[in-house]
């Protein structure tokens, strides 16, 4: 396998594996009395800067390692772990939502209330008071 290659997957690894010990964590976490996931969290993160910085300053590179590929297997994991916690965190959230009423409705079909036709655009499902308001 190439240097590059090996740089490449290194920089890779380096951010599923922070990523995993962060999950590791949360999971642990998620059904403890109190609040003890966010301390937990955050205990994690400064270990972990720690613990890089420590590496970082401490071991001697290997002859092998290319840092600019390094840090394309690192910029690339970290686009490939967020789009999958937004796409994560959107799916989540539509569930927690359940489903979402249309706003517009073709033009003739009857109200959800059966109380007329229902007109294009937010205003025509709007049931609020529209009269007089008193203010003052």
């Amino acid at each position: 396998m190439s240097a590059a290659a090996l740089s490449a997957l290194l920089g890779a690894g380096l951010v599923t594996a922070s990523h995993l010990v962060t999950l590791l964590v949360a999971r642990a976490t998620a059904g403890a009395d109190g609040p003890v996931a966010a301390p937990a969290l955050a205990t994690t993160y400064v270990l972990k800067v720690l613990v890089l910085s420590w590496v970082l300053l401490t071991v001697p590179a290997p002859s092998w390692l290319l840092p600019g590929w390094t840090a394309g297997g690192v910029l690339a994991a970290l686009v490939v772990s967020v789009t999958l916690a937004a796409r994560s965190g959107a799916r989540a959230t539509r569930a927690a939502l359940g489903p979402v009423p249309a706003v517009r409705r073709p033009a003739g079909e009857t109200r959800a209330d059966g109380a007329g036709p229902a007109a294009t655009g937010a205003a025509a499902d709007d049931d609020r008071r529209q009269g007089d308001h008193g203010h003052g």
